[in-house]
């Protein structure tokens, strides 16, 4: 059995329709699904990768990007480590609201949780509304890693989620991120040793 200490809670968010789910589909069932509708609330779907000699789980909540569903979707940022936020190429709105999406991570989100930006649809070149250059300066202004994804050609898509599990990792280890799992599994070691050190008889009035 592998340790909770190698378990990591990330979300992905961005506008409805960028293609959050068929990145999740892709990456666990290496499928893509042409009628998926939009997601209520959230998804959840965990995914095993190797970091070296450890192998690491991502716990990966998919939340939903309408808007009457986004306080419901925000619940679910809390414990999150890391992110990956996501818009479509053939989208300029999903582009423009990036920065709402960003604020919320970093409101929401534990201190120094690892984002990246994904531009999705990169197979739909013909339809592209946003140019590289574009998404590499919002990249820059927020000192985020970026990709290019396909969900559909799964261009990306493992490698994504394998390198941001890894950094996690690291992050983790190095004590750049504090990982809410071994922040709650030290508190309860604290709380068996105090339990397992003999009390003091109190001593009676005479």
């Amino acid at each position: 059995m592998e340790s909770n200490q190698n378990s990591y809670k990330i979300v992905i968010v961005g506008a409805s329709g960028v293609g959050k789910t068929s990145l999740v589909q892709r990456l666990i069932e290496d499928s893509f699904y042409f009628d998926n509708s939009p997601t209520i609330g959230v998804e959840f779907k965990c995914f095993e990768c190797k970091h070296g000699s450890e192998t690491i789980k991502l716990n990966i909540w998919d939340t939903a990007g309408q808007e009457k569903f986004r306080s419901v979707s925000k619940a679910y940022f809390r414990n999150a480590v890391g992110a990956l936020l996501v818009f479509s190429f053939t989208d300029r709105a999903s582009f423009d609201a990036l920065d709402s999406w960003m604020n919320d991570i970093q409101n929401l989100c534990p201190q120094n949780s690892l984002v990246y930006l994904i531009g999705n649809k990169i197979d739909l070149s013909e339809e592209r509304v946003i140019s590289q250059n574009e998404a590499e300066n919002f990249a820059k202004r927020h000192s985020l890693e970026f990709f290019e994804t396909s969900a559909f050609t799964s261009t990306n898509v493992n490698e994504t989620f394998v390198r941001l599990a890894g950094n996690i990792h690291e992050k983790v280890k190095a004590g750049v991120i504090q990982s809410p799992t071994l922040q709650l599994k030290a508190q309860l070691s604290l709380i068996k040793d105090s339990q397992a050190q003999p009390q003091k008889q109190q001593q009676g009035c005479c």
